[in-house]
């Protein structure tokens, strides 16, 4: 307010205090009042809905054909019918007649046609008789067999040979299986066996057993060796322990590149061990001679072409790659069958980038968790869907919906699971390719020499 002397005191500027609207406290008090109106209209239909229930069971149970129904029951023509009595027993004698036959050791006669008796002719009859003497006399006969053993045509028929006899030739056979240690003793051994019996040792039972153990003994013994004894790697024959059946050999030429060896390369294209394929690589460097190592026998620069394995298991590390042919720079080929390639250290396959998919492992995981618990929670209160715990269409529909749903995401998450890692390797990885067999060249490398 101005307090000034030449200003009026009943002027009131337009900043000063405003009036409050009362819009808002009306809208709030009508929305209060619906509401109110909406409970009342709730709860009277709520007491009409009882009212009428109670009424209904009132009348239910004070009905007169209700309580007819009750007492008659099924029978609501008027008419009972009797009683049915129970189906007689028939009277069982208390012994019961057993037929034994006489004689328990002859063949069971066949069944006879009491009602339509068969008339046998003579020649059947015939023929019955003389198969029950047959089958008699097989029966009193002795169960022997006569075996005539094969003789050498030397010995006489009466010769029999003594048990000194048959052991050294046991012992005999021992020591000519002993000597051929380079063919199979088994073998070896049976066929010595077979002819000491085609010599005419059969007559003794004792010599016999004790050479048809002989082959079990010696599988045995040998059996019984275990696998880390220093004797395994002992020379065992005739020879000398220190001495060698190999003797040095000198090259077949100058121009050879010998198994142990190694061709440095560069890889050129990339691994990527998701699917399999083949690859290339560059020889980094002039590869020489064994013997002499003067001779260039493959150049720098010259092409590798190989293929590597996708079969990668989970944990695995290192990919597997074999080289099959040098591609020369003149144009010149050469297949060097499946040469591994090893890394600087000379282990075995590359190792460059492992991917083990971790994050789509844990998140299937995850994943495979809230969808099992989502489908366990769906179906736990389905039992309780209907009125008295029946279950209605509705709960079933949602139990069968819910339970399949969570079977078919949880194959899904089941193989993502199953996730072996992908292992890639750049190109430019610098690799060795290791010589398994001889190389062997006409001359040293010339270009375009043909």
């Amino acid at each position: 307010m101005n307090m000034a002397a030449d200003t009026s005191p009943d002027t009131v500027s337009s900043s000063g205090v405003r009036r409050v609207n009362n819009l808002p406290i009306y809208i709030v008090v009508g929305i209060m009042l619906v509401f109110l109106l909406i409970m009342m209209i709730v709860a009277m239909n709520r007491s009409d809905q009882q009212n009428s229930e109670s009424k209904e069971e009132r009348t239910e149970v004070g009905s007169t054909n209700l309580l007819a129904a009750m007492i008659t029951g099924d029978f609501k023509d008027g008419i009972i019918e009797p009683k049915i009595p129970p189906p007689r027993i028939p009277d069982i004698p208390q012994e019961i007649l057993i037929a034994r036959p006489d004689n328990l050791d002859l063949p069971p006669l066949p069944a006879v046609n009491t009602m339509h008796p068969v008339m046998e002719s003579p020649e059947y009859q015939h023929i019955r008789q003389l198969k029950m003497q047959q089958f008699e006399e097989a029966v009193k006969a002795k169960t022997n067999v006569t075996i005539a053993a094969p003789r050498s045509a030397g010995s006489a028929p009466s010769a029999t040979p003594s048990r000194e006899e048959a052991l050294a030739r046991i012992t005999a056979v021992r020591q000519q299986v002993d000597a051929q240690v380079k063919d199979d003793p088994t073998a070896t051994y049976l066929a010595r066996l077979q002819q000491i019996r085609d010599s005419g040792l059969s007559g003794d039972r004792n010599g016999l057993d004790a050479l048809d153990n002989l082959p079990t003994e010696l599988i045995d013994a040998d059996s019984k060796r275990p696998n880390n004894d220093y004797t395994n790697f002992d020379v065992t024959g005739q020879g000398s322990r220190w001495e060698l059946d190999s003797k040095p050999a000198a090259p077949e030429t100058p121009y050879s590149l010998l198994a142990g060896f190694v061709i440095p390369a560069v890889l050129i294209s990339g691994i990527n061990s998701e699917l399999p394929g083949q690859i290339m690589a560059q020889v980094s460097q002039d590869i020489y001679d064994t013997p002499v190592g003067k001779h260039r026998l493959v150049p720098q620069g010259a092409r590798l072409v190989g293929e590597y394995s996708s079969d990668v298991a989970y944990g695995q590390s290192r990919v597997l790659v074999a080289w099959q042919r040098i591609i020369f720079p003149d144009g010149k080929t050469m297949d060097i069958g499946a040469m591994p390639g090893a890394d600087g250290i000379g282990q075995a396959g590359f190792k460059d980038q492992v991917n083990n998919h971790y994050l789509r492992i844990f998140g299937s995981a995850l994943l495979m968790s809230a969808v099992i618990a989502g489908a366990t929670y769906s179906q736990r209160d389905a039992g309780g869907g209907g009125v008295f715990g029946r279950q209605n269409a509705g709960s079933i529909l949602s139990q069968s919906l819910g339970q399949q749903l969570g079977q078919a995401t949880t194959r899904l998450m089941m193989k993502n699971l199953n996730i072996a890692p992908t292992l890639e390797i750049r190109p430019g990885f610098r690799f060795n390719v290791i010589v398994t067999k001889d190389m062997v060249f006409s001359k040293p490398y010339q270009s375009f020499d043909y």
